[in-house]
């Protein structure tokens, strides 16, 4: 069994304390109950953050923290100053996960439909994401388990239709991380996400996405399949991090 231990080490895999700490757990409204508007202002009341902790699986039995932005919340400045100092640990995990395997980077114009040049550099994917003119104040980062599609899919044309007598496929996404890059931007107490955003992601595969001919077997690489859901585990206080013994 490979020793994570030595290629990332255990106090890697956990991310910095908040400030607020004590404030995580308190209760604030569903969203389909209150308005942004209203949830905000509980939060700078009670300064509830606008962050929480998820883990992201490295293997069945380890898992590595960071922050996460909440939709719809605001980011007090506590938060801001969680996810800036937290970010060289972020960025070193990913460079090496990067430099095991390769990351693939997409943009509004880069082909979905053919093989992927994957770069193994962090570096090279940060000048992607300046190229895209964007500055990466903050990173999302979801886990997607390998997962294939029971039900045969038909490939559509230019108009997004599928021919009459296309032939089926069936497709195949195998587990990977996808990583999006947001800028903030500051509003009255604190900062939002900047929303629209651009097209501006890395995606971090553990072997290359495809649909297989049923009738003929032949394969074509696809990057645009979204077959796979995100594994979506949220770190509470009372869960302890899971870290390799």
């Amino acid at each position: 069994m490979l020793d994570f231990d030595g290629f990332i080490p255990n106090e890697m895999l956990l991310a910095q304390p908040h400030p607020l700490d004590d404030n995580l757990m308190r209760h604030l409204p569903d969203s389909e109950v209150a308005s942004t508007e209203e949830i905000r202002e509980i939060q700078l009341r009670d300064r509830i953050p606008g962050i929480i902790k998820r883990l992201i699986p490295l293997n069945p039995l380890v898992s590595w923290e960071y922050w996460w932005s909440v939709p719809g919340r605001i980011l007090l400045p506590e938060d801001v100053e969680v996810l800036q100092s937290d970010r060289p640990r972020l960025e070193a995990i990913l460079a090496k996960l990067v430099w095991l395997l390769g990351g693939h980077c997409f943009g509004d114009n880069t082909p979905v439909d053919c093989d992927s040049s994957p770069v193994y550099n962090w570096q090279q994917i940060l000048a992607f994401v300046e190229a895209c003119g964007m500055k990466p104040d903050l990173l999302d980062i979801d886990f997607l388990p390998t997962a294939i599609d029971p039900t045969p899919i038909a490939p559509r044309n230019g108009n997004g239709e599928s021919p009459e007598k296309s032939q089926k496929y069936v497709a195949i996404e195998p587990a990977h991380w996808h990583i999006e890059f947001f800028e903030i931007l500051p509003i009255e107490g604190g900062f939002q996400l900047a929303f629209p955003k651009k097209l501006c992601s890395c995606q971090i595969w553990t072997g290359t996405p495809f649909i297989k001919n049923l009738e003929t077997g032949e394969t074509v690489t696809r990057y645009d399949l979204w077959v796979s859901s995100p594994h979506d585990m949220i770190n509470p206080p009372w869960l302890e991090p899971l870290v390799s013994s």
